[in-house]
């Protein structure tokens, strides 16, 4: 036999006010259709939504199961100590205008404020501080503070176009709507929260990536990056234009996820660039990098790798703080690198990372990885590098190593860790060097580096490449500048060998100008200096200046 049902306890407020105080309570045995109604709020793949459709879906249910007009769902901003109009049906203007509430204060601050159901039987001859409510001629309304765990959180309440006296079923139910509702409204909201963390520290990283690589004849580089699937780390990489025409390679590893990762690990990138542009080796570089870390207050830890490589001389340097060996590859087959690394970054007050150097063959390729390459629960790391090595096996450029190993080594469902990869190749330079470059003065350090490393193949030596390259560079700035008016525009370099003389072109497409800035022809002086033979000739179509010098090892 069947208990009676629980009556619902009422506590008048004070005259004038036109509010009923509802007592919690739950029926003892409810109703069949009760109970599905029960049912559909707390299915619980809603809490596998995110909150916008979450809290859709979850007014829906409630406007449907009570049969009322309106459903919405205010949600605490504990800052400003008020209710925030987060999701409506029937009021979507409440949502629109931003409505808040300050606590205490009307018909859902009074909820907040005392914890309590709140029933209105009479909207006109209420006390009610939201004009929306009265303007969607709402008569009647009942609702519930939201409360997880002991804290307040919202607010959820239901209303009615016709009068109507909520009864004890549909407190009990609007109730525990809001028991079963408040956890998962915190759950989602906790879920955007990290979503939104995780796109922002995922745009963080990236931003803090290089945008480009550079490009300098006979070292193409190449890299990848990969974010984990669930929470950004702090993997990382660069490549460095160091004086000289040296390149620098780096790559890096914050311990730790989140925002708070990524933004440290924009720190020890700049931090690394700016010693290695001070002329420090690799070694000196990673030892300042751990002062600097030393002197953080968040005490993190990193590993990291950093080489300098000299396209001249073939040479590489390299030191290790806690960070995987680089890979090599090459004709002559795979190969890691055996280094003597160095304590973790900020493991150790005053580590020291032992530096080394090596001979980077001609069509070599050296390789920096981070562990969430290679590194997989319950595998040996000494069978995970040698997979990596078989992977790369028969990369014949920077690119193609790369590839190779994001191919081999990523799921397409991505991974549980960040993946950074860089490469470095010691190319051979080609015998005739062709480059279409834009008509930027940024592109003439590029141009200088390119003819150096070029007559470099030829056994020039470091001063003659010098006044070279510097000759070629201002017949390029010449094209520049006289060439085109102000505008996006491209020019081109191209050099061989002919007869034991370096031949140099430089062709333009525009129609010869006076300089926009100055005297130009102190760079003509240079060009004739530094050339045994400058022919120029200038056609309604474009400019070509062919400039030849003898080559030798002077």
């Amino acid at each position: 036999m069947s208990q009676p049902e629980t009556p619902v306890e009422l506590r008048p407020l004070p005259p004038g006010t036109g509010q009923i105080v509802l007592s919690p309570s739950v029926p003892a045995e409810a109703p069949a259709d009760l109970v599905r109604d029960l049912y559909r709020l707390s299915d619980p793949a809603l809490s596998e939504l995110g909150l916008d459709q979450f809290l859709d879906e979850l007014l829906n249910r409630v406007r449907d199961a009570l049969g009322v007009d309106t459903a919405a769902i205010l949600l605490l901003d504990r800052e400003a100590k008020q209710l925030v109009a987060r999701a409506a049906k029937g009021l979507e203007e409440e949502v629109e205008q931003g409505v808040r509430i300050p606590i205490g204060k009307g018909f859902a601050g009074r909820i907040a404020a005392e914890r309590v159901a709140i029933f209105i039987a009479d909207v006109d001859h209420a006390d009610i501080l939201n004009p929306i409510l009265r303007e969607k001629r709402i008569r009647s309304l009942l609702g519930v503070p939201l409360i997880v765990e002991g804290d307040l959180i919202g607010v959820m309440h239901v209303g009615s176009l016709t009068p109507r006296v909520f009864d004890a079923e549909d407190l009990a139910l609007l109730e525990v709507a809001a028991a079963r509702a408040a956890p998962g409204i915190e759950r989602a909201r906790l879920y955007t929260a990290l979503e939104r963390e995780h796109r922002v520290a995922v745009l963080l990283q990236r931003s803090l990536l290089p945008r480009g690589l550079p490009d300098v004849v006979g070292v193409p580089v190449a890299a990848r990056y990969l974010s984990a699937r669930d929470e950004v780390g702090g993997d990382w990489y660069d490549v460095i234009e160091l004086p000289e025409g040296r390149l620098g390679i780096a790559i890096g590893d914050v311990v730790g996820h989140g925002l708070g990762a990524a933004a440290l690990m924009g720190q020890l990138r700049t931090a690394l660039r700016a010693y290695a542009q001070e002329g420090h080796g690799p070694s000196r570089t990673l030892e300042l990098v751990d002062c600097f870390v030393q002197t953080m207050p968040q005490q993190p830890m990193a590993t990291a790798a950093y080489a300098q490589f000299d396209p001249q001389s073939g040479k590489l340097a390299l030191a290790t703080a806690g960070h995987l060996p680089p890979a090599i590859v090459g004709p002559l087959g795979p190969r890691s690198l055996r280094v003597t690394p160095g304590a973790p970054l900020g493991a150790f007050p005053y580590g020291a990372a032992p530096e080394q150097e090596l001979t980077l063959q001609s069509g070599e390729v050296i390789v920096m990885y981070t562990d969430g390459l290679i590194e997989r629960r319950g595998e040996p790391l000494e069978l995970a590098i040698d997979k990596l090595l078989e992977l790369i096996r028969e990369a014949s450029s920077a690119e193609e190593a790369c590839q190779l190993a994001f191919d081999g080594l990523v799921p397409p469902e991505g991974l549980d860790d960040d993946v950074a990869i860089v490469a470095l190749q010691n190319a051979p330079v080609p015998n005739a060097l062709r480059l279409a470059l834009a008509a930027d003065p940024k592109v003439l350090a590029h141009v200088r580096r390119a003819v150096r490393r070029w007559l470099s193949e030829y056994g020039t030596g470091a001063e003659r490449s010098g006044e070279i390259a510097l000759a070629v560079s201002e017949a390029c700035a010449n094209a520049i500048e006289h060439a085109y008016a102000p505008g996006p525009a491209s020019f081109e370099l191209q050099a061989e060998v002919i007869d034991r003389d370096a031949v140099f072109t430089v062709r333009d497409w525009g129609r010869w100008r006076p300089a926009r800035r100055g005297n130009r022809g102190r760079g003509l002086r240079i060009i004739d200096a530094a050339m045994d033979d400058v022919r120029l000739e200038t056609t309604p179509t474009g400019t070509t200046i062919v400039m030849r010098r003898r080559l030798g090892a002077g």
